[in-house]
């Protein structure tokens, strides 16, 4: 009774690892393993079978039964192999292979009708359990070329993929060669002994366990298959598939959750007419006929709305699907509906906001300005002229029908330009109040004030003012000493490349500096300012911009005279 408990749990045992291999691995590795089990099973189950067997006849069929197990063993391992070793058998090389087993068990199949595989075969009772011992006919040599024909091919499969260094990783090589080598020498053994019902099994479930170990190696070295099974996971949209007739195809789990009626619907066949769902899909086939392109779908179902893509998919690269993949977009339409609710009421409230946030704008861009002029003692009023200098060509470049911008450029164009030298909050003071002429080396730092101020402004206004006013005092900032001959800095921008905003503040700081006086020169006159500029247009500044300051020259002159009456009377 000993070898019968043995064989049952042999059979308990393959039984346990199958269940186990389809739980464990999914993917496409999964039909060679899980052939190669259940043939195990069968084969433990004929050996179980023919131990509990108690005639000639009993004995035969059990003997059938391993033969179905055990013939397409070899085989299934062979293709295992070769899977794994990343080597491709052609279809045809396979169905011969599978042919030649398939004619070994019909040849076992001929036991107790002919004499073909077994010329004869008597029952016998071994130690308690039953058993045959058979007489080899001619065609049983086929099931001993089948053997040694996989035992040899295996063994050069695997020196192959050792040479040829195949993506398959050395710990599930060294298992795949243990497993071959350890079956063949088992399986001589038994041959030797004559006792295939005790050590077969054994072999079995050695064989077992060792593809298990080599199953977790390909699982954890299988990085597509992860991430398919990631995404599997982290999934959260409906797929459906119908034919090019708009026969239903199926579809997976979240696609019966968003639309339960899918239940009742049969595969390979047309949606019921007096479904909702079959207009809704109908309209998005129609949309997607004839097209080369993804297309997109929206659509509302039971008070729910559903964003769907459509395209056109190649199955097996023959026939065609047309595939949905359908996300559930309620909330963002919910979320869409509630702000256009409240959108005339964000509009007014924005629009009788705007002049107080502009206000409030000024007076931190005037606050910062003095924050520079307290460490030099002209820089302050320096950014207060400019910004009325920029005021002046603005009104004109505004008048000019010729030129298209808005109404906000312009206005923000003036805003910002207070912070063209903020950069200077970040100059050493000693470079910065130096009162004559600065060395190589001071120049050089005196030059980053022009990056350092577009870093400052992006660093303090992204989040106090819009994207549009603050990439313009970024440019006016950042951008005011560049040339249009390109040898300005600190970018060394040419032509048109410069923005505009900084083309036209860098004509108001170069006129300031020029008529007004400095600690390290005197002022120049105002028709020396001018034939400097104007002999610069086309070198240091846009040329386009003169006639702006040709037209503004009365009126900077008016200005300027006015400032300096103003500085006497507060110096007096």
């Amino acid at each position: 009774m000993f070898v019968v408990y043995y064989l049952i749990a042999m059979c308990v045992f393959s039984g346990v690892n199958a269940c186990l291999l389809s739980c464990f691995y999914r993917r496409p590795l999964n039909s060679y393993f899980t052939a190669f089990f259940f043939s195990i099973v069968l084969a433990d189950f004929g050996h179980l079978f023919l131990a509990l067997s108690t005639t000639i006849e009993g004995a035969i069929v059990a003997n059938k039964v391993c033969y179905l197990g055990s013939c397409f063993l070899p085989l299934l391992l062979f293709l295992l192999i070769c899977r794994l070793c990343s080597y491709n058998i052609p279809r045809l090389v396979s169905l011969l292979l599978f042919a030649y087993s398939t004619l070994v068990f019909a040849l076992s199949c001929t036991v107790g009708f002919s004499d073909v595989f077994y010329e004869s075969v008597r029952y016998v009772v071994l130690n308690g359990y039953g058993s045959y011992m058979p007489t080899y006919g001619p065609g049983h040599i086929l099931w001993n070329v089948l053997l040694y024909f996989y035992a040899v091919a295996n063994i050069v499969l695997i020196i192959l993929a050792e040479k040829q260094k195949r993506n398959v990783s050395y710990k599930t090589l060294i298992a795949i060669a243990a497993l071959a080598f350890v079956s063949i020498a088992l399986f001589v053994v038994a041959r030797y002994m004559e006792n295939d019902t005790l050590l077969m099994p054994l072999i079995y479930l050695i064989d077992e366990l060792v593809l298990l170990y080599i199953c977790a190696l390909v699982k954890m070295h299988d990085v597509m298959n992860s991430v398919l099974e990631s995404l599997e996971a982290e999934n959260t949209s409906a797929y459906l598939a119908f034919s090019p007739k708009g026969l239903y195809l199926g579809c997976n789990d979240i696609a019966t959750k968003f639309f339960p009626e899918l239940l009742e619907c049969r595969v390979d066949h047309i949606l019921p007419r007096t479904m909702e769902l079959s207009r809704l899909f109908r309209k998005g086939m129609n949309q997607l006929h004839g097209a080369s392109e993804d297309r997109v779908y929206r659509f509302s179902h039971k008070d729910r709305y559903f964003k769907a893509v459509m395209r056109n998919v190649l199955q097996n690269k023959k026939s065609q699907i047309i595939l949905f993949r359908i996300e559930d977009e309620t909330s963002i339409q919910r979320y869409i509906e509630r702000l256009d609710a409240n959108n005339t009421e964000l509009a007014s409230l924005i629009k009788n906001n705007k002049d107080q946030i502009r206000v409030f704008q000024n007076q931190m861009l005037v606050g910062m300005a003095e924050m520079v002029n307290s460490k030099d003692g002209f820089t302050g009023a320096h950014l207060r002229r400019t910004k009325n200098v920029v005021c002046f060509l603005v009104d004109k470049m505004q008048n000019d029908p010729n030129l298209s911008y808005s109404k906000e450029f312009y206005e923000d164009m003036i805003a910002a330009a207070p912070m063209h030298d903020i950069g200077k909050i970040a100059i050493d003071d000693n470079v910065l109040c130096k009162p004559g002429k600065f060395t190589e080396e001071e120049f050089a730092e005196m030059k980053t004030h022009a990056e350092k101020g577009a870093v400052i402004i992006k660093n303090l206004l992204s989040n106090l003012q819009g994207d549009f006013f603050v990439e313009i005092a970024k440019n006016m900032a950042g951008s005011h000493h560049e040339r249009w001959d390109g040898s300005g800095y600190p970018y060394g921008l040419k032509g048109e490349n410069i923005p505009l905003e900084a083309r036209v503040m860098a004509i108001a700081d170069v006129y300031d500096a020029l008529v007004s006086k400095r600690c390290y020169k005197d002022a120049f006159s105002f028709e020396e300012a001018y034939n400097i500029i104007d002999s610069s247009m086309g070198k240091h500044f846009d040329p386009s911009l003169k006639k702006y300051f040709d037209q503004s020259r009365a009126e900077l002159e008016a200005y300027y005279k006015k400032e300096c009456a103003a500085e006497n009377a507060e110096g007096a």
